[in-house]
């Protein structure tokens, strides 16, 4: 029994150890119609760092089309790390379903969720401009299911591609009832204590406080930017049940045509 006892103290210690020093994972979103090489780069960079993964917040592809994805396939096929999607509005583009791209990805669905080391993912999929209600339903569940505290878990977060309406987010391509539904989202987070919401779908990089959850938006992986805005990604840091945010911008590898 004291062999056993000594044993779980050390794996106890070890665990403190691993969450002590902290990790990171990178995320990015919208590389569709890359014509300056933006997202090449961001793979390589993470590849060659200590981020554990990619998390691409959506529209990977203009349109659900076999040329398209054979060029993301391509274009993916060296990073040596996992990739985690979220799907976008542009992957139901050209008839493109959200069953089609689970299917694509061997995923649950599109709504999915995963844990690595001391954090739980929770991805919700958005893309078609609202928060159904069944979604919803489904993320406040996953969340009761992996809280603070149980198995390890420290750090809760939330992808989507389309971010919420904010006081200092106003969107494109929503459907009429997205702040109210953004709202009944906010809800769910604070309930369970959400540290962090990273999304894309806007050209270009953005964090934002939102009643005490981290509202982060990557979308500059290549698409074309907004006005004013950087090609780039960021690097997520998670400590000791905290996130921070640092940015990392990428520079054309050639001009536009």
């Amino acid at each position: 029994m004291r062999k056993k006892h000594i044993a779980g103290l050390a794996l106890l210690g070890l665990l403190w150890a691993a969450n002590a020093f902290g990790w990171s994972f990178a995320v990015c979103g919208d590389s569709r119609d890359d014509k300056d090489g933006i997202f090449p780069q961001i793979l390589s960079a993470v590849d060659d760092s200590d981020m554990e993964f990619l998390l691409h917040t959506g529209d990977m592809v203009n349109s659900d089309s076999s040329g398209e994805w054979d060029l993301y396939r391509e274009t993916t096929a060296r990073f040596r790390k996992p990739l985690r999607v979220v799907i976008g509005n542009h992957e139901l583009y050209g008839g493109g379903t959200s069953e089609m791209f689970a299917e694509r990805f061997g995923l649950p669905g599109s709504s999915w969720s995963f844990t690595h080391k001391d954090a739980h993912f929770a991805i919700v999929d958005n893309a078609k401009g609202t928060f159904p209600d069944n979604t919803l339903a489904w993320l406040d569940r996953d969340l009761a299911a992996h809280p603070k505290g149980k198995d390890g878990i420290t750090t809760l977060i939330v992808a989507m591609h389309i971010p919420p309406e904010t006081d200092g987010i106003h969107l494109h391509g929503t459907r009429s009832d997205y702040e109210e539904k953004s709202a009944m989202l906010l809800t769910i987070l604070k309930r369970h204590e959400v540290d962090a919401v990273l999304s894309g779908h806007e050209h270009m990089q953005y964090v934002e406080d939102w009643k005490g959850v981290m509202v982060l938006i990557s979308g500059g992986a290549g698409a074309p930017l907004a006005p004013f805005q950087t090609y780039g990604y960021y690097r997520i840091d998670v400590k000791n049940g905290r996130v921070r945010e640092t940015f990392k911008p990428v520079r054309p590898a050639r001009k536009s045509r």
